[in-house]
């Protein structure tokens, strides 16, 4: 009879976390095919509850035996309030290629674009500049009204001179390597004007340098002009420029600060600026992290995306190298960056570090991993892949966060061997508290990349109910298959985690005091164990685990 009612009960666990209804507010999916991508980023929430979601497209073409993306062109779709696709525009310019776009909406409600276009050098093509006769000279720095179905009202454009030289190894060309306009940030002020900040590139050359590249800050009516600007050199001659996409400038009270790279400031080893209203350097610091890897630089720091707190401080997330074992860790930091504090390392109030065991990679979103809602709390989003190489499990990690940086909860989506890879690439909390994820699935069997956007409502990440009917996790275990190693990754808090076998033998049971639990399981015999956390007396989460043989020696 106790052995009937094991493996009822072993039966039930299997079933367990399936049990609920997987429904949520609202998703949308596109497709994304192998010789075109379409790659969407940032959502917004405009006034009118709309959702204007960024991306680029692109087309890949063999050029030299290698693949290569062409003719990437900022794109924008508009969804509506319950998730229906209203338009999709490109915006393309023959002879340009370009980056993600900038969101902006000025008081009376009106949506524009800020855009930056850069020549396009043809890497598949010998003579540099396949059907851009004659070659442009110059970038283009774009502001573009656009129509509630985002085609363009109105236009302003300013053509700025741009390095055009590019030097080939093999005929091999990788566009950042070519002078360009890069843009960082753009936000609407409290006066009602634009503030931004864009990087112009020189072009790399091995042989005889080309001089500096220059950060550029800029306000700017919605009209078009320009009302002041200033421009800072920096130390470094164009190399790996993608690390100007994640600089940042956000406003501080009377300031502006810039978040940004070693050496792209004003040319020395800072990389925090503090700005006045006309963009004059009132003073330089550094931000670092609080190890002893990586103590006094951001080198190490990628992927930032930055966010001002409600009470003066600043948000910065990050992907820091762990520089020992090739792993990753997402990171929240709470930076004191008072223009009046001492010292020339910008203070760390607290941080949040996300670094996984079993070898995971954690990974922050890229674009916007940060949001703070009117409650001051924050919802902090990141990616966590069992390998590099997206062979293992994969899910999106959803936390809401005190202002301490206690965990109100913790959200996953993805299923155990679902033989998808997941990546989070931004967030945005909307006005009724809910939040809007930006996603990219690739199904690792049948090779189908989707973009995915899903909106899930404010109670999805308040209960275990709540979260399981939005199709979402509150508990996962990894690496799965694993070998010596069963980790238990929960937000959840007075909880305990029990492992059964198949005959509903519980071969392991402890209580739950961190974000992960690591259980040694290297004397179990290979197979099939069941997992489960209960929380309040009851099964929060349930799912199977494989033990791998190890391998002799």
């Amino acid at each position: 009879m106790k052995k009937t009612l094991s493996l009822i009960i072993a039966l039930a666990l299997l079933m367990g976390a399936k049990a609920f209804a997987q429904e949520l507010e609202w998703e949308w999916r596109g497709l994304t095919t192998n010789d075109e991508f379409y790659e969407i980023n940032t959502p917004y929430e405009t006034s009118d509850g709309r959702i204007l979601v960024t991306g680029r497209t692109g087309y890949l073409e063999d050029c030299y035996s290698f693949n290569r993306w062409y003719k990437p062109t900022p794109t924008l779709m508009s969804l509506s309030s319950d998730g229906e696709e209203l338009f999709q525009r490109q915006y393309h310019k023959d002879g340009y290629f370009t980056y993600v776009p900038y969101v902006l909406e000025n008081s009376s409600g009106e949506v524009f674009l800020f855009i930056t276009y850069s020549p396009h050098h043809d890497t598949c093509s010998p003579n540099y500049f396949r059907n851009f006769d004659p070659p442009t000279d110059h970038c283009i720095f774009g502001l573009y009204k656009l129509n509630d179905d985002l085609s363009i009202a109105e236009s302003h454009e300013l053509e700025i001179p741009i390095d055009t030289f590019e030097w080939r190894n093999n005929n091999q060309l990788m566009h950042y390597n070519c002078g360009q306009l890069l843009p960082i940030s753009a936000f609407v002020d409290d006066d009602g004007n634009i503030v931004g900040a864009y990087v112009r590139t020189v072009s790399y050359d091995p042989y005889k340098p080309r001089g500096y590249d220059s950060t550029v800050f800029f306000r700017m009516d919605f009209e078009g002009n320009i009302l002041n600007h200033k421009s800072y050199c920096g130390n470094r001659s164009s190399g790996a420029m993608q690390r100007h996409l994640q600089s940042h400038i956000v406003k501080a009270d009377s300031l502006y600060l810039f978040y940004g790279y070693k050496y792209d400031i004003v040319g020395d080893e800072s990389n925090l600026a503090y700005l006045d209203h006309d963009f004059n350097l009132v003073r330089t610091r550094n931000f670092r992290h609080p190890s002893s890897v990586h103590p006094a630089t951001n080198f190490y720091f990628q992927s930032m995306s930055v966010v001002r707190s409600p009470h003066g401080t600043t948000y910065l997330t990050c992907a820091l190298d762990s520089n020992d074992d090739n792993w990753y860790h997402a990171i929240l930091y709470e930076y004191n960056d008072d223009v009046n504090g001492s010292g020339n390392y910008t203070p760390i109030v607290r941080y949040a570090d996300r670094k996984s065991e079993g070898h995971c990679l954690d990974w922050p979103v890229d674009w916007s991993g940060v949001q703070v809602l009117g409650d001051s709390t924050i919802y902090y989003a990141y990616t966590l892949h069992q390998d590099w190489f997206q062979r293992g499990d994969s899910w999106i990690v959803i936390e809401h966060l005190t202002p301490e940086f206690n965990t109100i909860s913790t959200v996953f989506f993805g299923e155990e061997n679902d033989r998808k890879s997941y990546w989070a690439y931004g967030i945005t909390a909307t006005e009724d508290g809910g939040v809007v994820l930006v996603s990219w699935e690739l199904d690792l069997l049948n090779d189908v990349k989707m973009n995915v956007v899903r909106k899930y409502p404010a109670n999805a990440l308040v209960g275990i109910d709540e979260a399981h009917a939005n199709g979402l996790k509150v508990a996962i275990a990894y690496p799965n298959p694993g070998k010596e190693t069963l980790n238990i990754r929960t937000g959840l808090k007075d909880a305990r985690v029990e492992v059964y076998d198949m005959s509903g033998r519980m071969v392991y049971g402890q209580e739950i005091t961190e974000d992960v639990t690591s259980i040694d399981a290297e004397g179990w015999p290979a197979g099939v164990y069941v997992w489960r956390v209960m929380a309040n007396g009851r099964e929060a989460e349930s799912g199977k685990w494989i033990k791998e043989q190890p391998q002799t020696k």
